[in-house]
């Protein structure tokens, strides 16, 4: 499969419809998609049955978009992390999926969410990832910097603003059972 941000860059599409679209929710997580970023917002470390369907998602909005995609993940500095067969599992499955950029934020202030998100920076590093990748504290700065790298690499992307709208459903779609 040819590295899709290495892939020439074509311009001229029509807007991303800014409807929500479901991919998967159960009790501590909500899998969305907006134009051609999924959204993934945990309450909890995922479950591999959860990091399943992420992977299928962003086959799934692909081949809906017939784009490279972009990921959005949001966490609490209070959710845990993935064990470490998830991990492995999620490493070796995104190196051959269609995603040119991913922003991972977590939220919550002080030491907990700095180091979060330090280790968070460690682990990308070391990832090695074919596309960018870059940890943020608030939805808004994730989504606008995965939207402007969406745009530079293949010319397609929401809008930021829709994106965070978007994080805000399926937020609310979790605390409302």
């Amino acid at each position: 499969m040819q590295n899709l941000a290495q892939m020439p860059v074509p311009r001229q599409h029509a807007p991303f419809s800014s409807v929500l679209v479901e991919h998967y929710r159960d009790a501590a997580h909500c899998i969305a998609w907006s134009g051609n970023v999924q959204m993934i917002v945990s309450l909890e470390p995922p479950t591999n049955e959860v990091m399943q369907k992420i992977i299928g998602g962003l086959d799934a909005l692909s081949a809906r978009c017939r784009c490279g995609t972009g990921s959005l993940v949001v966490i609490n500095s209070d959710c845990p992390p993935p064990s470490d067969e998830a991990r492995r599992y999620i490493k070796a499955e995104l190196a051959r999926s269609s995603m040119v950029a991913a922003a991972q934020v977590v939220e919550g202030t002080g030491f907990r969410g700095a180091a979060m998100r330090a280790v968070l920076s460690m682990l990308q590093l070391a990832s090695r990832a074919s596309y960018p990748m870059s940890v943020f504290s608030g939805v808004p700065e994730g989504a606008a910097w995965l939207c402007t790298e969406l745009n530079k690499r293949i010319g397609r992307a929401p809008e930021a603003g829709d994106v965070v709208s978007a994080v805000n459903e399926c937020r609310r779609r979790l605390t409302a059972g």
